[in-house]
């Protein structure tokens, strides 16, 4: 992975942490997060403009996996929603975001029949979704299945499949763009951009009439216009990465290096606990992100 496609994945971390501090102490609602993604398409639409030609242009395929990918987003904003308004941050951001890094990959394996990942990265995978799975224990002689089985971690797993789902179809879609013609930031900045709006054309009937919530005023407007920036500038960051790397896994499993800032921030600014079993947890993945980049 070439040190440009690092230092993009490192910044849209600290971003993504971020957005989700925002999102669990401004709200815990799918209409929060319905306007933080209308609010930010609406900043960052000047950049779909500014290639609208080459977009305009793109295949049929390109527009199908667009549509797959807002169902995707939808999903997965849905249930990191539901799964902060019952959980803890340190406990559910970990989450969501470490399983994606098994799922991805075997996707990837299912949908292509070969993978390009060493023994070395599968390894350093293993051990932050083996990481992660410490990180909802108090203490270890705690541990039983039933920790797995609760509202928030049902939610949190859904989130992770939708990841994992959008994650694989976006790259496909950027790899079309680039097919085009298009270059990586325009490709990028494009897509982000119409991902959003696909997204909305999900999130807003899901949230009107599969959750009842009211999209009447938007839920602390300084708040949710400042997530929905940080929403779409951390992914397109990452769109721009994924067109640096020969595999999308390798992506995904670096991105993880936002789960400490997320107990961190967890811990230091919402004030909420953090036991031995998580900090072990937490070490175990920092060694598995170490693998993955080198």
């Amino acid at each position: 992975m070439t040190p440009t496609a690092i230092g993009l994945i490192l910044v849209s971390a600290l971003m993504h942490a971020g957005w989700n501090l925002i999102g669990k102490r401004t709200a815990q609602t799918v209409r929060f997060y319905a306007w933080a993604m209308g609010l930010g398409m609406l900043v960052f639409s000047p950049l779909l403009v500014r290639s609208w030609s080459s977009v305009a242009a793109l295949p049929a395929d390109f527009w199908w996996l667009l549509l797959a990918s807002g169902l995707c987003q939808t999903l997965y904003m849905s249930g990191l929603a539901k799964a902060y308004g019952q959980g803890n941050l340190n406990v559910v951001y970990p989450l969501a975001r470490a399983l994606p890094v098994l799922i991805v990959p075997l996707v990837v394996l299912i949908s292509y029949g070969q993978s390009q990942l060493s023994a070395q990265d599968l390894l350093g995978m293993g051990l932050i979704m083996l990481g992660s799975l410490a990180l909802p224990l108090v203490r270890w002689r705690d541990w039983h299945w039933r920790d797995y089985c609760t509202p928030a971690i049902g939610w949190v797993l859904l989130a992770a499949c939708a990841t994992a789902g959008y994650s694989v179809l976006d790259s496909a879609a950027i790899q079309i763009m680039k097919q085009q013609g298009m270059s990586a930031f325009d490709a990028g900045s494009s897509f982000v951009v119409l991902q959003a709006a696909a997204c909305l054309l999900w999130m807003l009937p899901l949230v009107r009439w599969g959750f009842g919530e009211s999209l009447r005023g938007v839920p602390d407007f300084g708040w949710t216009l400042l997530a929905g920036s940080f929403i779409i500038a951390t992914y397109l960051l990452i769109l721009v990465s994924m067109s640096m790397v020969s595999e999308v896994s390798y992506v995904v499993a670096l991105r993880q290096v936002s789960i400490p800032l997320g107990v961190l921030i967890g811990v230091f600014w919402l004030r909420e606990s953090v036991s031995p079993p998580r900090l072990q947890g937490l070490s175990v993945m920092l060694l598995g992100l170490v693998l993955v980049s080198l």
